[in-house]
């Protein structure tokens, strides 16, 4: 059992982190490597044999095939990020005991593992990959709109675009520890996480996202701490912790998995991507354990959402109503 030592639970309580050095034996990560080096074998093979690709680049290993395949065809980026992705390998690392147990410090003894895992593909100098100051949670209350911050811009600056976003108040959520976990060597210049420590005790959102300076009182006399880590390290992270991930500016892709997991009492976050019990004292019959398992709650998912658009669809052409 790896559960959090009374120590590293006062840390993640007071700064909203923990840093986990060495948590895993790299070579417990490898199967995870080798399923997304083979989805981004088939998503080139399929490109290429649609003309869409020049070549497959099959000589360019994990750390640059992909950012050969953009480079030929945008399009591809589309196909690999997110939680699209999930696999035989990258389920056993979801619910691998090293991050429930260590999620069960936090939630409790009934631990559901969310379906909102994401594969992170962050490729050198490429806008898509790049993440502002943000929190994982989704908040659900009011939003207030104002000009995109993108890399510190001004609201006014000549290099500010015409894109409006919204910044969302939270409500009072429950605890949603995440891990953030990179699949290559990461460090400042590949854009590894820099985090906010203690950040994450704030009240309101901050308002300008980039700079740690531009951020609301709240977070006054806060400062950014740049995160390198190795392969087999993992960051667990509150859900209200601020992080960003600054731009790549390596030649290589910078891969890193984010999974978060929840109370299993409580309501399941996201009905499209409802994720699965992964430990219970409760309900041990219902603990899901073999990748078709997961597969099957996923494909029903899926189709259920396909079936929900159908009938809003349907409903609109006969009524001339939308539903949502």
């Amino acid at each position: 059992m790896a559960r959090l030592t009374a120590e590293q639970k006062q840390h993640y309580d007071e700064q909203g982190y923990v840093f986990l050095q060495g948590l895993f034996d790299p070579a417990e990560l490898q199967p995870l490597i080798a399923e997304v080096e083979a989805k981004v074998d088939q998503v080139a093979h399929d490109y290429h044999a649609a003309g869409r690709l020049t070549s497959l680049y099959e000589e360019h290993g994990f750390k640059h095939r992909l950012r050969k395949l953009v480079e030929d065809c945008d399009d591809v980026y589309q196909e690999i990020p997110g939680g699209q992705f999930c696999g035989p390998a990258l389920f056993e690392i979801l619910r691998h005991p090293k991050l429930v147990d260590i999620a069960e410090s936090i939630v409790g003894p009934e631990v559901h593992c969310e379906g909102r895992h994401r594969l992170r593909p962050k490729l050198p100098n490429y806008g898509p990959a790049d993440f502002r100051w943000h929190e994982d949670t989704r908040y659900g209350i009011q939003r207030i709109t104002y000009s995109q911050q993108q890399y510190g811009l001004g609201a006014h600056d000549p290099g500010q675009g015409d894109t409006f976003i919204s910044r969302i108040v939270p409500a009072p959520t429950m605890p949603e520890p995440g891990f953030w976990i990179p699949l290559v060597d990461v460090d400042e210049e590949n854009g590894c996480l820099h985090l906010m420590p203690g950040g994450h005790r704030h009240t309101v959102p901050y308002t300008e996202q980039w700079r740690p300076s531009q951020f609301a009182p709240q977070l006054d006399g806060l400062d950014d701490v740049a995160f390198p880590m190795q392969v087999g390290d993992a960051l667990l992270i509150h859900q209200h912790l601020p992080h960003v991930s600054p731009p790549n500016r390596s030649d290589h892709v910078r891969w890193s998995e984010d999974i978060r997991y929840q109370d299993a009492r409580l309501p399941i976050k996201s009905q499209r991507e409802p994720g699965f019990l992964a430990k219970s004292q409760e309900r041990p019959d219902d603990i899901v354990t073999t990748w078709d398992e997961y597969r099957r709650i996923r494909e029903a998912a899926a189709a259920y959402q396909q079936a929900t658009r159908e009938a809003a669809e349907s409903f609109r052409k006969t009524t001339g109503m939308a539903l949502f």
